[in-house]
């Protein structure tokens, strides 16, 4: 019963009760020995020279009793936060990965050595999900799942490993799958749907560009068939219709496995992979900070531009500090991700829409001359300016963390020669999207002023509508807009997908633009 209650509680407030990469048990033992022995001793036996009348003593670790009523998930928040009273401090010297290290090492110190490495992968057992693992004492392990169970403890305590492989991402979305069925056959369809949200968004999603380089309808089937299990969640479908949906899901997954059976992408893919993440996630920024830098420099306000250079720059920085702290100091989930670019979209849309409707209002005749008559320097008010620094940064934060974490997934699918490919993609799409703002700077410039206004305003509502379409795209990923299937064509560039909310909100754009259109050609 503890247990059970403990899982809810962890499940019910979100507690991040997992490491997110692989304990480095040899850099745990330095640590150890560095900072710990002193106290705890050499062997972790509690017995060291700074333990001499030390009141409550330092833990030994080597007691058995102790060792059984420990989880992993306990020991990293006392290595986090120490125990108040006690010599133990907190060590937020170290990163989060260290502490997860640590617990690893000093969890197992009292394990007693088990060689399962011939079956481990044929276990079903519940404790290779890492987040049941991690919150499971060996004693509660016995209780639920007998002898085996404390033995498969003992031994992912010493071999973190067999949770994080190349292909731990499509691991994750199986076991998130049987999760579902599990809180769907008790009536929790909050906790089923939310179940669902993660193997896509922390599961699929982060190797999906990998499959997409392989087999690319496998890629969308899968998408789809995800997206329609959580509207059935949603719908309250029978538990026998959600499990069959997770098996075909299950069987898609496994295919897609077995297209990555080797651990590793061929060079060919690896290249194409990295080409076009960064081709995809950077186009429509690339678009909007050099259309506002043509802006700048056709209407004679080069001073400007230092305010566009801030925005994309302060974004590209942000990105990689976000990157950073989600690794070393919090955890931030894929529903976080989602929202943050859904949002992010949906202000860029906004603000993309007010500086499309300055650019085409200055278009008429009428509004032309009394542009002139003030003359750009007054019209390009600083607050006017800080706009446009506020879009170059909302249009490459968006995309720059997921940008970074779509790289960091692909990195650990790719050999040696694989992520030689991966750089030349990269520099390949840097080399692109370099051309394309190039061009646009060079041939938008020449354009009649009026006419720059005209062509850079339209490019600004288009802009607006595909960062509308992606913006309800990525909330629905995060579950919070519901997502209607339509029979209509996908174009992921254009932020086109088969959904009906997206496509009504674009709908509604277009029909937006139309009429403040018809209003100018009229003289309104």
């Amino acid at each position: 019963l503890g247990t059970e209650m403990h899982q809810q509680i962890v499940s019910a407030y979100q507690v991040v009760v997992i490491p997110r990469k692989q304990p480095d048990l040899k850099r745990a033992s330095q640590l150890f020995a560095d900072n710990c022995t002193s106290c705890h001793g050499i062997d972790g036996s509690g017995n060291g020279p700074a333990a001499i009348d030390m009141e409550p003593a330092p833990t030994n670790f080597r007691e058995s009793e102790r060792y059984q009523q420990r989880t992993l998930f306990g020991l990293h928040s006392t290595i986090t936060r120490g125990v108040n009273d006690t010599a133990m401090p907190a060590f937020k010297q170290f990163s989060d990965d260290e502490r997860w290290s640590l617990a690893f090492y000093v969890g197992g110190l009292a394990a007693p050595a088990k060689d399962l490495t011939t079956d481990i992968h044929t276990l079903k057992s519940p404790l290779l999900n890492i987040s049941q693992f991690t919150t499971i004492t060996p004693e509660q392990a016995e209780e639920l799942y007998g002898r085996g169970g404390s033995d498969l403890v003992a031994y992912l305590r010493h071999h973190p490993e067999v949770f994080f492989n190349n292909r731990s991402s499509l691991t994750f979305a199986h076991e998130k799958l049987a999760d579902v069925i599990t809180a769907y056959a008790s009536n929790d369809t909050k906790a089923a749907y939310a179940y669902a949200v993660e193997a896509y968004l922390e599961g699929f999603e982060l190797v999906e560009q990998n499959i997409n380089a392989f087999d690319k309808p496998l890629k969308l089937e899968i998408e789809v068939a995800m997206t329609g299990l959580r509207n059935k969640i949603r719908n309250g479908e029978s538990l026998q219709v959600i499990k069959d949906d997770i098996a075909f899901i299950n069987e898609k997954l496994a295919i897609a496995d077995e297209l990555m059976d080797s651990n590793s992408l061929s060079g060919e893919a690896a290249f194409a992979s990295a080409f076009f993440i960064l081709l995809r996630e950077g186009l429509e920024a690339l678009l909007i900070v050099a259309a506002l830098a043509a802006f700048l420099v056709r209407t004679k306000r080069r001073d400007g531009l230092r305010y566009i250079h801030l925005g994309w720059i302060s974004a590209l920085a942000s990105g990689l500090l976000t990157w950073w702290v989600s690794l070393s100091l919090i955890s931030i989930s894929g529903a976080s991700r989602e929202i943050t670019e859904g949002v992010a979209a949906i202000v860029a849309t906004l603000v993309l829409l007010y500086v499309g409707f300055w650019m085409h209002d200055k278009t008429s005749a009428a509004k032309w001359k009394k542009f002139i008559d003030d003359s750009m320097h007054k019209a390009l008010t600083s607050g006017t300016l800080w706009t446009l620094t506020g879009l170059s940064f909302i249009a490459v934060y968006r995309e720059a963390f997921e940008t970074i974490l779509f790289y960091q997934a692909l990195w650990a699918q790719t050999n040696e020669a694989g992520k030689t490919m991966a750089m030349s993609g990269f520099g390949s799409a840097v080399a692109v999207l370099s051309i394309v703002g190039w061009l646009i700077m060079r041939y938008s410039v020449r354009l009649p002023l009026r006419q720059f206004f005209a062509v850079t305003g339209g490019l600004m509502f288009v802009l607006a509508i595909i960062f509308a379409g992606k913006g309800i795209a990525a909330l629905q990923g995060a579950g919070l807009i519901i997502s209607s299937p339509v029979s209509f064509f996908r174009i992921d560039l254009l932020g086109i997908y088969p959904n009906l909310q997206g496509l009504l909100v674009q709908l509604g754009l277009i029909i937006l633009a139309i009429i403040l259109w018809n209003k100018k050609s009229t003289g309104h």
